[in-house]
């Protein structure tokens, strides 16, 4: 039971990156320049491939605190059964709120625009010699 268990945890952490492997999502960025604009997109396109991981993480760590709970025979395994389920849905309670707060930030500023290709837009004040894009 148990190695089912691992081997279905672990098929659910791999398969996103042999789905993401064959994406570069960063290609326009590192045919343009190689710079801080390509080591963002790095960055970024590593968080958006760990997230979903951690999201399962914590689903199949709360389950297993459901499912540990249900079995329990005595209560103190049913107090250890209660506090994986507590703490698996603090993980993805916590994972999901911070990465919705990244992407109101990433909207807010334009960071992570489709027609932008990994440039990051600064902010700019017109004035006399200086010209904003």
């Amino acid at each position: 039971m148990k190695k089912k268990i691992f081997l279905l945890g672990g098929l659910a952490t791999v398969l996103p990156f042999f789905a993401l492997a064959q994406v570069d999502a960063c290609a326009a960025t590192a045919s343009t320049s190689f710079g801080i604009g390509l080591i963002i997109c790095r960055i970024g396109v590593f968080i958006n491939s760990a997230v979903p991981i951690l999201i399962t993480l914590g689903v199949v760590y709360f389950i297993w605190g459901v499912i540990s709970y249900a079995i329990a025979k005595d209560e103190e395994a049913k107090t250890k059964g209660r506090g994986a389920m507590i703490w698996g849905l603090i993980a993805i309670l916590v994972i999901v709120s911070i990465w919705g707060l990244v992407g109101i930030l990433q909207r807010t500023f334009g960071v992570n625009d489709a027609a932008n290709a990994g440039q990051i837009n600064v902010p700019c004040i017109p004035s006399p010699g200086n010209t904003c894009p």
